[in-house]
Protein backbone atom coordinates (compact mmCIF):
# COMPACT_ATOMS: atom_id res chain seq x y z
CA UNK A 1 0.00 0.00 0.00
CA UNK A 2 1.43 3.36 -0.98
CA UNK A 3 1.63 6.35 1.32
CA UNK A 4 -1.32 7.97 -0.46
CA UNK A 5 -3.43 4.85 -0.04
CA UNK A 6 -2.54 4.67 3.66
CA UNK A 7 -3.47 8.33 4.05
CA UNK A 8 -6.78 7.76 2.31
CA UNK A 9 -7.49 4.70 4.46
CA UNK A 10 -6.65 6.70 7.59
CA UNK A 11 -8.95 9.53 6.52
CA UNK A 12 -11.76 7.09 5.75
CA UNK A 13 -11.34 5.37 9.12
CA UNK A 14 -11.20 8.73 10.90
CA UNK A 15 -14.40 9.87 9.17
CA UNK A 16 -16.12 6.60 10.12
CA UNK A 17 -15.05 7.03 13.76
CA UNK A 18 -16.37 10.60 13.84
CA UNK A 19 -19.67 9.56 12.26
CA UNK A 20 -20.07 6.66 14.69
CA UNK A 21 -19.30 8.88 17.67
CA UNK A 22 -21.88 11.43 16.57
CA UNK A 23 -24.45 8.63 16.16
CA UNK A 24 -23.73 7.65 19.76
CA UNK A 25 -24.35 11.27 20.76
CA UNK A 26 -27.68 11.23 18.92
CA UNK A 27 -28.63 7.91 20.52
CA UNK A 28 -27.80 9.21 24.00
CA UNK A 29 -29.87 12.34 23.38
CA UNK A 30 -32.78 10.23 22.11
CA UNK A 31 -32.71 8.44 25.49
CA UNK A 32 -32.72 11.81 27.24
CA UNK A 33 -29.12 11.38 28.40
CA UNK A 34 -27.86 14.80 27.38
CA UNK A 35 -24.79 14.62 29.59
CA UNK A 36 -23.64 11.53 27.67
CA UNK A 37 -24.51 13.17 24.35
CA UNK A 38 -22.34 16.17 25.22
CA UNK A 39 -19.51 13.82 26.26
CA UNK A 40 -19.61 12.18 22.83
CA UNK A 41 -19.46 15.60 21.18
CA UNK A 42 -16.46 16.45 23.37
CA UNK A 43 -14.80 13.24 22.17
CA UNK A 44 -15.21 14.38 18.58
CA UNK A 45 -13.66 17.73 19.42
CA UNK A 46 -10.85 16.03 21.34
CA UNK A 47 -10.08 14.07 18.16
CA UNK A 48 -9.48 17.42 16.46
CA UNK A 49 -12.66 17.47 14.41
CA UNK A 50 -14.79 20.58 14.02
CA UNK A 51 -18.51 20.12 14.41
CA UNK A 52 -20.94 20.83 11.62
CA UNK A 53 -23.42 23.62 12.25
CA UNK A 54 -26.04 20.91 12.82
CA UNK A 55 -24.04 19.37 15.66
CA UNK A 56 -23.08 22.75 17.09
CA UNK A 57 -26.82 23.47 17.35
CA UNK A 58 -27.58 20.03 18.81
CA UNK A 59 -24.78 20.38 21.34
CA UNK A 60 -26.08 23.79 22.42
CA UNK A 61 -29.60 22.38 22.72
CA UNK A 62 -28.29 19.50 24.86
CA UNK A 63 -26.30 21.88 27.06
CA UNK A 64 -29.44 24.01 27.50
CA UNK A 65 -31.42 20.90 28.50
CA UNK A 66 -28.75 19.97 31.06
CA UNK A 67 -28.86 23.47 32.52
CA UNK A 68 -32.66 23.51 32.62
CA UNK A 69 -32.63 20.18 34.44
CA UNK A 70 -30.09 21.51 36.97
CA UNK A 71 -32.24 24.60 37.59
CA UNK A 72 -35.37 22.48 37.98
CA UNK A 73 -33.65 20.29 40.57
CA UNK A 74 -32.64 23.36 42.52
Amino acid sequence: MSGGERGSAFEANHAAIIARTLRWADEAAARGDYVEAVRWVKTVRDLGHDLSSEYEAKNQMWLNAIEADRRARG
